[in-house]
């Protein structure tokens, strides 16, 4: 995943990195080093951080680079 928007969603959510590290069950540097791109996390925790901040995993991460990837639900994306 070339780019992520992890930190669009939980800072105004008022939620830290070590926050959301706990919400989803990885540490607070994993999330840094997530939100920062300096790796990529795998899918099932890309679903996880999704899910704890209450969005598709498509909003969040950038798969391609391009955003061609979308949610096939209606409510999504």
């Amino acid at each position: 995943m070339r780019d992520n928007r992890i930190g669009n969603y939980h800072k105004p959510l008022g939620l830290s990195q070590h926050r959301l590290g706990k919400k989803v069950g990885i540490l607070r540097t994993s999330i840094n080093k997530i939100e920062t791109g300096e790796t990529i996390p795998r899918l099932n925790v890309s679903n996880y951080i999704a899910n704890a901040l209450g969005v598709c995993m498509y909003k969040i991460f950038d798969l391609d680079g391009k955003e061609t990837y979308k949610c096939n639900s209606r409510n999504c994306c």
